[in-house]
């Protein structure tokens, strides 16, 4: 996976979608990502505007209510799905400042396959943990914190909840 920091620069209600909001955010080094994210139910248009969000980046692009996707804003919900909120990287996080996992070493594809993605084998392991961390929980059982060089990425209120 290839997972960062960015920094939302400007969103708008999808004009095709009651659900999309469209991006755009910056992932730093000059790089500008469109990403369309089913946030509007569940996030303020002015909570959305310069967020600082964990970014997965290396999803195939694909066309979203005629808005090119390139990427997914990374975010936390509890089990019953009432809420949903960023995963924030913690405080001093800059733009293209990369997510990592202890004992993994980072190698992210270019682009994930369409078929049997690394994405599908991991996503169920994507969790918060009762301190609000965001975590991989490997196949081992053992939680593994999403970290950057300035600390570890948190929700704000969500407690063992899913990424």
């Amino acid at each position: 996976m290839d997972i960062r920091v960015g920094k939302i620069t400007k969103a708008y209600p999808n004009p095709n979608s009651e659900k999309l909001y469209n991006e755009e955010i910056d992932m730093g080094n000059g790089e500008l990502r469109t990403i369309a994210s089913g946030l509007q139910k569940h996030i303020t248009l002015e909570n959305m505007q310069g967020a600082m969000v964990v970014v997965l980046c290396n999803l195939k692009p694909r066309t979203l209510a005629e808005y090119v996707s390139q990427g997914m804003v990374l975010c936390a919900q509890p089990a019953d799905a009432s809420k949903i909120e960023f995963l924030s990287p913690p405080a001093g996080s800059q733009p293209g400042d990369i997510v990592t996992f202890e004992g993994y070493e980072r190698k992210p594809l270019d682009v994930l396959p369409s078929k049997k993605s690394p994405w599908d084998d991991v996503k169920a392991g994507f969790i918060t943990n009762g301190d609000k961390v965001g975590c991989y929980r490997n196949p081992d059982g053992k939680e593994l914190s999403f970290t950057t060089t300035h600390g570890v990425c948190s929700a704000a209120t969500v407690a063992n909840g899913i990424v």
